[in-house]
């Protein structure tokens, strides 16, 4: 019992000299510039993300910060440079290697894109968003073939992840393989039903190949999920263009 109670006498006394260590200006600057950028105030969010850097050269989460609110201000050129700059600091998260890839394709340099994202892979073999922008990118400077094996490899190991089905269609589309554009949209419908842009994909691929009498169909599948939508009033067009062509004399009214 002495000794239970002399352990926890010590344990009192240990517990009285705790203390949290005493927040850095940096730190602080960082919470009130996060706050801002949540808020989507990114203009004033980039002030105190450089005054926290000011304060602390080595504050990862000052140039992270001040790197996602140049993106979503467009400035991409700054974004990146605040980016490289966080690399040089710690070359081991995958985020910032992405990210950089990210702003380089928005900023419409697919071909820089591709150094980034592939160094995000190597970090982050699992980082599926990045395989899907690596892919984009080898699309945009005319690599299709390199851009379809991405997707079939994605799709391959990871078959739930159907933003792979919905790229690869649509690229497939953009190839003119309109045959080949609508068996991935089907794939994807039957892995989720409700994935409305899918339908729209069949109807324009059937639309494509002449297939009317089916496209109208899938164009009206498109529109019992998404009604109220700018593709809305296109399905709702084509329908009413494609009913003038398809129930004709000549096809004796067929039934759809």
């Amino acid at each position: 019992m002495l000794i239970d109670a002399t352990i926890d006498k010590n344990l009192a006394k240990a517990a009285g000299k705790v203390s949290l260590p005493e927040k850095s200006r940096a730190y602080s600057l960082c919470v009130k510039a996060d706050a801002l950028r949540f808020a989507k105030m990114y203009r004033e969010s980039v002030q105190s993300y450089l005054q926290a850097i000011m304060a602390d050269r080595r504050e990862v989460k000052a140039y992270w910060g001040l790197a996602i609110s140049y993106k979503y201000l467009k400035n991409y050129k700054k974004a990146i440079d605040t980016l490289l700059k966080l690399i040089e600091i710690d070359d081991t998260n995958d985020s910032y290697f992405f990210e950089i890839g990210v702003c380089y394709l928005s900023d419409g340099r697919p071909e820089k894109a591709i150094e980034y994202l592939v160094k995000c892979i190597l970090i982050n073999r699992e980082n599926l968003e990045a395989q899907i922008q690596l892919a984009i990118a080898h699309e945009l400077v005319g690599e299709e073939d390199l851009s379809l094996m991405i997707y079939n490899k994605i799709l391959e190991t990871n078959p739930e992840f159907l933003k792979a089905y919905y790229n690869k269609g649509a690229m497939l589309m953009g190839m003119g393989d309109f045959e080949e554009a609508s068996k991935t949209f089907f794939k994807l419908i039957k892995r989720n039903p409700d994935y409305y842009k899918a339908y729209l994909g069949i109807a324009m691929s059937f639309d494509k190949i002449r297939r009317y009498g089916d496209a109208i169909r899938y164009y009206k599948k498109f529109l019992e999920l998404k009604s109220f939508s700018e593709d809305a009033i296109f399905a709702r067009e084509r329908v009413d263009e494609l009913k003038k062509i398809h129930f004709t004399r000549e096809n004796n009214f067929t039934i759809v």
